[in-house]
């Protein structure tokens, strides 16, 4: 009896440690391993970092900044093979929209390379933002 109990715990363990993990159709219509939501959030947090230096450097506004600092981003990832391939980060602010790219090794502790644009966003793409007032508390 102890032996069918163990054995109905073991088989219980595997299943749920396999059911885990979750799969993504790439690029080339190939089912692949996905990023977990924990390394998805790491690239998020890279990218939040690496707009600092664009702050220091001039490239964006404080507000744009701040937009991306306080708002989640669009996230997009093709995948070329198991946890590997091209992400996007996007942050859709007051007219602009700051874009980051990740290409190859995504899951890395420190990604060596990305790259970086600022676009404008369509006027008839805008959202509606909420007046001054209610974003400071003044």
């Amino acid at each position: 009896m102890k032996l069918f109990i163990l054995s109905a715990i073991m088989c219980f363990c595997a299943v749920f440690c396999c059911s885990c993990t979750t799969y993504a159709i790439g690029e080339d219509g190939n089912e692949y391993e996905a990023l977990s939501k924990r390394e998805i959030a790491h690239l998020v947090e890279i990218s939040r970092a690496a707009l600092q230096e664009r702050l220091n450097k001039g490239i964006i506004t404080r507000q744009e900044y701040y937009d991306a600092m306080h708002n989640e981003p669009m996230v997009r990832i093709d995948y070329r093979g198991d946890r590997f391939g091209t992400a996007t980060i996007t942050w859709r602010t007051r007219g602009r929209k700051l874009e980051f790219w990740y290409d190859e090794n995504i899951t890395s502790e420190t990604i060596p390379m990305c790259s970086f644009s600022v676009g404008i966003i369509p006027p008839q793409e805008r959202r509606v933002q909420p007046d001054k007032s209610i974003r400071t508390g003044r």
